[in-house]
């Protein structure tokens, strides 16, 4: 017995020994790296989950052509998002535009390790009652039909990142930092194609809630202040349900902070991590997608 305890602690000992080298050689090659090189390494590794790094704002960006583009939008995922560590006041938009019904969403709050936003644009192919509207599928618009979205996040009244792009599915997220909702405040201006569209959505607005100050209608261009969810209402036990993701969340993030030392940049965190833990890097990556597997290149 005493024979196999020694085995056992020399077996440990080496594993230790052989963890730290590797450890340390991981180091070495992030830090040797130029920064350039970092950033084109790094996004060329996350591409395939529909992403792109900046490296101004140290955030991830949405792509354009993402593969989330493709599966479109239902209520189903946001009533499923607290299943897969998602913690977020949200609001849909609807409202109806030259014969079909729009739906544009905001989300700010916890994904996972990461404190983000998106703002999304989709519509269906015709017109839907309103006790249909969060029963049906909506598909993304078209590159032809994007406005140009303009998204501020603030963090408990200081500025957390700032976008602005044509897109139809504006979304960034800064991973290793824990944010309960409430504590951010999104900023969002959309600028659409006609003074018709953005009348429409300002009495979309109206109907799902907002009050006349927090939006303003100037010609084609709406501005909005997402600050508390407006007909979001939980039951107890969701409440509590997302306390204790949020608890989760918590702790991942200060382990993802804890295992990625003495690195302070997401660029220089997330490389060193896919240099140890190929497997870790992967399953972070996986934002917004609900569990579906991203469509990962060969």
């Amino acid at each position: 017995m005493i024979y196999f305890i020694w085995i056992l602690c020399c077996f440990c000992c080496l594993l230790a020994i052989c963890l730290i080298r590797r450890r340390e050689r991981c180091k070495r090659k992030v830090r040797q790296m130029p920064q350039n090189i970092k950033t084109l390494l790094l996004n060329e590794l996350i591409e395939p989950y529909g992403f792109l790094y900046e490296p101004d704002q140290d955030i991830f960006v949405s792509q354009i052509d993402a593969w989330q583009r493709k599966e479109g939008y239902e209520a189903l995922f946001d009533n499923l998002a607290v299943n897969f560590n998602m913690v977020m006041d949200l609001c849909p938009v609807y409202f109806d535009y030259r014969g079909k019904t729009w739906l544009i969403e905001f989300w700010k709050g916890q994904y996972g390790i990461n404190t983000g936003a998106e703002v999304g644009v989709y519509h269906t192919n015709r017109l839907i009652p309103k006790k249909q509207r969060r029963k049906v599928h909506y598909n993304a618009v078209s590159d032809e039909e994007m406005p140009q979205i303009g998204m501020r996040l603030e963090r408990r009244g200081e500025k957390f990142f700032c976008l602005k792009k044509f897109h139809w599915w504006l979304a960034a997220f800064c991973m290793g930092t824990f944010s309960q909702p409430k504590e951010l405040v999104l900023y969002v201006s959309i600028t659409f194609s006609d003074c018709e569209a953005a009348q429409a959505f300002g009495e979309g607005l109206q109907e799902a809630g907002f009050l006349p100050c927090q939006y303003k209608t100037r010609g084609r261009r709406v501005t909005v202040v997402f600050d508390a969810p407006t007909g979001q209402k939980l039951s107890k036990c969701a409440i509590i349900h997302r306390k204790l993701v949020q608890k989760c969340n918590q702790f991942y993030c200060w382990l993802y902070r804890f295992a990625t030392r003495p690195f302070c940049t997401t660029v220089d965190r997330m490389l060193f991590l896919y240099e140890q833990l190929p497997w870790c890097f992967r399953r972070m990556l996986r934002l917004h997608s609900f569990g579906r597997k991203a469509r990962v290149k060969k």
